[in-house]
């Protein structure tokens, strides 16, 4: 490893994806709890990050993802369990010891440093047997504007730059000192929507660029999907799910995890199946003006045309039990002119049940005979 950290150096300014490209640094949690006096904010947590993956920890507030990522980071300490970075414990080490980045969801930058000063900071306060001269300084300071493509705002001060710009600054800051590990805490939650569309891609480009070992924690279900090789679910400071984003999507592991992650209808139980949980997915439901088999005679209550998406608002006649269908704003255009109080007939495509109990799918078999009797008695 050491010699790893000595090839990263000198080659920062000749090859900035090479240098970071041969970081080895995986993480290893076992067993890890902490609680806040009666509060169990993490409850025996086991988790596996191989180096150079992009993790998003993702859950309700309370579900213990940024306790967990502070623990991590060595700003919280343990209860119990171990965290280990490339098998060696680091559970008791310092932050310093730990060499991690970490950006803050309000940016954290020094308001009297200019652009320059507060990437330059973490190297300048570095010891003197460690400190990079002023000119390798400069020249890192340099390379990494360029990076964020920011290098025109060097002399400017935080105040006069915009949100986006400001976070981009803070994560030059949290690479400057060259850590193992990027660890950032809800890093979009205070920017306004289109410039967190900007920055996801940017941010995955820079992850793509580095290949630095990355967690970040976000309540934003579209943001974990669209940006991470791994999704964590959490909730209640337990793990629900790990997985790509496509397989806690398509193969959600419980209830909870189908109903986090996107949008949601959930039916009420029929009389014939108690005990069951179901769901179906608003674009998984077929809208028709004419009845068709099993469909269910609804009611439009509202109608959202956002952009070319198209969600409306019904309220079925049979249960008065109220969901959403969704559809493109071409498919909404084949199906003719609807307005409030119009009667469509629904289709549902892939009803999920899950047993309450457990919280957990029940075996294909069976769900397709409830969906059968569901569809054929309108639930």
């Amino acid at each position: 490893m050491e010699n790893k950290k000595t090839l990263k150096k000198n080659n920062f300014k000749d090859n900035l994806s090479l240098q970071w490209g041969i970081i080895d640094m995986g993480i290893t949690i076992k067993e890890v709890s902490k609680a806040f006096g009666t509060f169990a904010a993490v409850r025996n947590v086991n988790l596996e990050i191989p180096s150079g993956d992009f993790v998003a920890l993702l859950g309700p507030s309370g579900s213990g993802k940024t306790t967990l990522l502070r623990m991590i980071a060595g700003l919280e300490g343990l209860d119990s369990g171990n965290i280990f970075f490339n098998e060696t414990d680091y559970t008791n080490k310092s932050i310093k010891e730990r060499n991690i980045g970490f950006v803050f969801q309000n940016y954290a930058l020094f308001k009297h440093m200019t652009i320059f000063e507060n990437i330059a900071f973490g190297l300048k306060v570095k010891s003197r047997k460690t400190r990079p001269t002023k000119s390798v300084i400069a020249d890192k300071v340099i390379e990494l504007l360029k990076l964020v493509q920011l290098e025109h705002l060097a002399s400017r001060y935080p105040s006069q730059l915009s949100g986006g710009q400001r976070q981009r600054i803070a994560l030059a800051r949290a690479l400057a000192v060259e850590p193992d590990i990027l660890l950032l805490d809800e890093p979009f939650g205070a920017l306004d929507a289109k410039v967190r569309q900007e920055l996801r891609h940017w941010l995955r480009e820079i992850h793509q660029k580095l290949n630095i070992t990355t967690i970040f924690v976000t309540h934003d279900q579209e943001e974990a999907l669209e940006m991470a090789d791994t999704v964590v679910l959490m909730n209640q400071g337990k793990i629900e799910q790990i997985g790509s984003p496509v397989e806690v999507y398509q193969k959600p592991a419980n209830a909870f995890v189908y109903s986090f992650l996107g949008r949601v209808n959930e039916f009420k139980d029929s009389q014939d199946f108690e005990g069951r949980i179901n769901y179906i997915r608003p674009h998984e439901i077929i809208l028709r003006k004419i009845s068709q088999g099993n469909s269910i005679g609804s009611e439009v209550s509202h109608i959202h045309i956002i952009g070319s998406t198209v969600r409306i608002e019904l309220r079925r006649l049979d249960t008065n039990e109220r969901f959403e269908a969704e559809m493109s704003i071409y498919q909404y255009q084949n199906l003719g002119p609807v307005k409030k109080g119009d009667i469509l007939y629904a289709e549902l495509k892939n009803i999920i049940v899950f047993d309450k109990c457990s919280a957990q799918e029940i075996t294909e078999a069976e769900n397709s005979s409830i969906r059968t009797a569901l569809k054929s008695k309108l639930i």
